[in-house]
C-alpha cells in the first residue's frame, strides 16, 4: 500500500466512524490486526520526510487500559488491507 492510498483509506473511515483514532483491521502478511488507530505516517501532519518511502501504522488495543502497541509498516499492507471495524 502507499501512503496515499493509506491516507485515503483511513481518511474515509475517520469520516464515517467521526474520530481521529477510529477502530480498523488491518491485513498484514496473512494475519489480521484489529485496534484503535493511534498514528500513521501516511498523515501529512505526522510524516517526518515528504519523500519517506517507508513508514508505519500504530494500533492500540480496543479495552480500557493501555497496552502494548501493534506497529505494522505501510508498505507490507495490501491495497484493500485496511477496513473500518464494526461497533459489536
Amino acid at each position: 500500500m502507499t501512503f496515499e492510498q493509506c491516507h485515503a483509506n483511513l481518511m474515509q473511515i475517520r469520516r464515517s466512524q467521526g474520530t481521529r483514532c477510529p477502530a480498523v483491521r488491518i491485513a498484514y502478511n496473512g494475519i489480521t490486526y484489529q485496534g484503535r488507530l493511534m498514528r500513521a505516517d501516511s498523515d501529512p501532519e505526522t510524516r517526518r520526510l515528504p519523500d519517506a518511502r517507508f513508514g508505519v501504522i500504530v494500533l492500540e488495543g480496543l479495552g480500557l487500559a493501555r497496552g502494548p502497541e501493534t506497529i505494522l509498516q505501510i508498505a507490507s499492507i495490501p491495497e484493500d488491507g485496511i477496513c473500518d471495524l464494526p461497533a459489536s
